[in-house]
């Protein structure tokens, strides 16, 4: 898989504790001091995620359109994307 792909995240908290949650991938989260934070964080989390699932031949959900996304109260809805390569064959 190529590209970058983009995930429905919800951001709640307050100042100095923010929460990153993707509906589409169980048990991805993210914190952050501050939502800026919690999104960098969230990138960083969706990468591990994706990455322990390859490694245990897990399939990867194909993101959620946006406006399916149930919006809890006090939530926002955003994106993170998920930036994949391929790999270059080997010469």
């Amino acid at each position: 898989m190529g590209g970058i792909v983009k995930y429905p995240v919800l951001v709640d908290g307050e100042d100095g504790a923010y929460g990153v949650v993707f509906p589409d991938l169980p048990g991805c989260v993210a914190m952050g001091t501050t939502v800026d934070e919690a999104l960098v964080n969230a990138e960083e989390a969706v990468r591990d995620w994706v990455e322990s699932m390859e490694l245990h031949g897990q399939s990867i959900p194909t993101p959620s359109e946006p406006e399916s996304v149930d919006i809890e109260p006090g939530s926002t809805l955003t994106s993170v994307s998920l930036t994949r390569t391929v790999p270059s064959a080997s010469r």
